[in-house]
């Protein structure tokens, strides 16, 4: 089983990885995210244009240079953390490539001068109109070297889904992973639609986190004041903000489902011995050996109410009680916090 802890950004998927660490029944993969299904240019990406809708030929291989640069190139960032090693997971992604790819042959195509350079797009433009016919014309051979380059041919592959999910499950063991026990990943799926990646994985289930609008704007408005992410959401004007929050939550599908929960971050804070247990019951674990090692509500609860810590926001919060009311948590059933601890 691969249990995905989802989130929508900063709303708590890390406490409930921290949460299952303390469980003898899972194996915790949490030192980075593993987002290489929903990423732009991802598996989901990949699928409909290999798979749902390719266009001629040109959509398939396009997403397939696109899918190895992301993927490739991320890989061999020096800042990002690895739990892979570079070597390791190129070797990987190209064999699984490889296993899509029908046919091959050196070509260009309209994507090839449809970039954000226009310099570039006039350079290979200028070739193929007018260097290409120039030199096949005298020598009688092709122009086979740059920027004519390497062309795939990708349409509705055989056994598309059943490739995918193979290597999806080598690139989890060359991170560590035995799958002797269930298998947590801390964001392998998207929050709004954790379901739009399970084909690319065996016997997924997904956990999603979500979080009191208040607190995340705040999150975002004060980044700079703490240790902490916040930078990917509008920071500067509320109204921004709460038009971003309830997008993402209108096109959600929030509904429980066999292999999809839903539970509030505060939830597993103030609420949580019964919490704790709704997901046990949802995993069907119950080896809790740890208890408050990796995650203790004491010290998470200084990460909420955080309105409280900022009065100058005031205006900012009443906006977002105004138009966000169904997405509010209900603090008034508790005490106000006594901070102990900075936030994260």
């Amino acid at each position: 089983m691969i249990i995905g802890v989802c989130s929508y950004g900063g709303t708590g998927s890390s406490a409930v990885v921290d949460l299952l660490k303390e469980y003898n029944e899972l194996q915790v993969l949490g030192n980075a995210e593993f987002q290489y299904a929903f990423q732009p240019d991802g598996l989901e990406d990949l699928e409909y244009h290999l798979v749902k809708q390719h266009s001629r030929h040109m959509s398939g291989d396009v997403a397939i240079h696109r899918y190895i640069n992301s993927t490739v190139k991320w890989a061999e960032t020096p800042l990002v953390h690895k739990t892979i090693e570079p070597k390791i997971f190129k070797k990987i992604t190209y064999n699984y490539v490889n296993s899509l790819i029908q046919d091959e042959w050196i070509g260009i195509d309209n994507s090839d001068y449809m970039t954000k350079s226009v310099l570039k797009n006039s350079i290979v433009l200028g070739f193929k109109k007018i260097v290409f016919p120039v030199f096949e014309k005298i020598t009688k051979k092709s122009w086979d070297v740059w920027p004519a380059r390497g062309m795939y041919l990708s349409i509705n592959p055989e056994d598309f889904y059943e490739k995918t999910q193979t290597y999806t499950t080598e690139l989890l063991k060359a991170a560590g992973a035995s799958f002797e026990k269930p298998v947590v990943l801390d964001q392998p799926f998207e929050g709004d639609a954790p379901e739009q990646s399970f084909p690319f994985f065996k016997d997924p289930k997904a956990i999603v986190v979500d979080r009191d609008p208040r607190d995340l704007w705040i999150l975002a408005k004060y980044a700079g004041n703490w240790t902490g992410e916040g930078r990917f959401m509008p920071r500067k004007d509320v109204k921004t903000f709460v038009n971003y929050y309830k997008e993402l939550r209108e096109n959600a599908k929030r509904n429980n489902s066999h292999d999809v929960i839903t539970i509030n971050f505060e939830d597993l804070v103030y609420e949580y011995d019964t919490t704790v247990k709704k997901i046990e019951n949802f995993l069907s674990i119950n080896e809790h050996v740890n208890p408050k090692k990796y995650f203790d509500p004491s010290v998470s609860i200084n990460n909420t109410r955080l309105m409280d810590r900022y009065p100058q926001s005031k205006a900012d919060i009443d906006y977002i009680e105004k138009n966000l009311t169904d997405y509010l948590y209900d603090f008034s059933k508790y005490k106000k916090v006594n901070y102990t601890t900075s936030i994260f």
